[in-house]
């Protein structure tokens, strides 16, 4: 099977769980009120309200929160040469999370776009600081994984603390501290599509520059590539792209630790290829675990990350017994 009719296998399938999300789901609808609702027959019918408000926007958003989440892991995977590099996993998103936390609880008030913003920025600081621990020692990849975990245990403590102090509902913290889409809007859409699109099309652009520091340091100089400007390069792009990714959703774990590893499996292992697959695995990792999270026990839902961690989990133990 060629490589084009692999890529096009993973949109089809991406195409495929996104028609499962629009035309299943609580609200007792049929298949001819969902497509009235989509086509917009009846205005300001139920079928297009449940259809235009509730889930095309949600389906888009966790598409694009889950290539944000796939293409932040495979530039940690790639700068860092750690396979069991994830953005959530190590902390990045937990800055977006100590910020929304404090929105929560009322400590921070702004407005929608501020929160965008912030989310983003908190991101951004912890995967610097990430950087500049990771650039003062030379870690093998089980220690880099160690550290990473730790400044995200660090950083979820610090979110948690915070939100409980302020008068919110249960769900909210869950949604926050495990994943949950049940609040996407277009505004969400439109912040994550520009946030992702510029990111993605950065990272195509310095693609080559990750051929050589796939193997060390001293051969990326040689061939005339900084291996510690692209690394903070890379980093920076993980902040700002977890950041949004927590924003819309929460905090979604390993989806950016395995979506590059299927992709190598898939697609193969230049970087050009694991950034395309990784993004695009990403966003069928997540819009099928947001699925399940919200049909299989109907009407009630479970946190996205759960569906998410009962397939990464296993994953990171297994990567963790091959390395030495």
């Amino acid at each position: 099977m060629t490589k084009a009719i692999r890529y096009c296998c993973l949109v089809a399938l991406l195409i495929f769980l996104a028609l499962i999300g629009l035309l299943a789901g609580p609200g007792n609808l049929s298949t001819s009120e969902i497509l009235s609702g989509l086509l917009r027959s009846e205005e300001g019918s139920i079928g297009q309200t449940i259809v235009w408000t509730i889930r095309i926007p949600r389906i888009l958003v966790s598409i694009l929160a889950g290539g944000c989440l796939g293409l932040a892991g495979v530039l940690i995977q790639l700068s860092t040469r750690s396979n069991l590099g994830d953005p959530n996993l190590f902390g990045v998103g937990g800055g977006a999370a100590i910020f929304l936390a404090a929105i929560t609880a009322g400590i921070i008030t702004t407005g929608s776009f501020g929160v965008f913003l912030g989310a983003i920025t908190s991101s951004l600081l912890v995967s610097l600081i990430l950087f500049k621990l990771i650039s003062s020692r030379d870690l093998s990849p089980i220690k880099l994984a160690i550290m990473g975990i730790a400044v995200g245990a660090l950083t979820v403590s610090i979110g948690t603390s915070i939100i409980s102090h302020g008068r919110v509902f249960p769900t909210q913290v869950i949604g926050l501290v495990a994943g949950s889409f049940t609040s996407s809007t277009w505004e969400i859409f439109r912040y994550l599509l520009v946030t992702f699109i510029s990111c993605f099309v950065i990272t195509l652009l310095i693609s080559k520059r990750f051929f050589p520091m796939m193997l060390s340091d001293i051969l990326s100089r040689s061939l005339g590539v900084d291996p510690i400007k692209t690394r903070a390069f890379s980093m920076s792009l993980v902040g700002i792209l977890t950041g949004a990714s927590v924003y819309a959703g929460g905090l979604i774990g390993f989806v950016g630790l395995i979506s590059p590893h299927i992709s190598r499996k898939i697609l193969g292992n230049s970087p050009l290829q694991l950034v395309i697959g990784s993004s695009l695995i990403g966003s069928i990792s997540t819009l099928s675990s947001d699925q399940i999270a919200r049909l299989l026990f109907a009407p009630t839902e479970f946190p996205v990350g759960m569906a998410t961690t009962i397939v990464g989990a296993p994953l990171m133990m297994y990567l963790a017994m091959k390395l030495k």
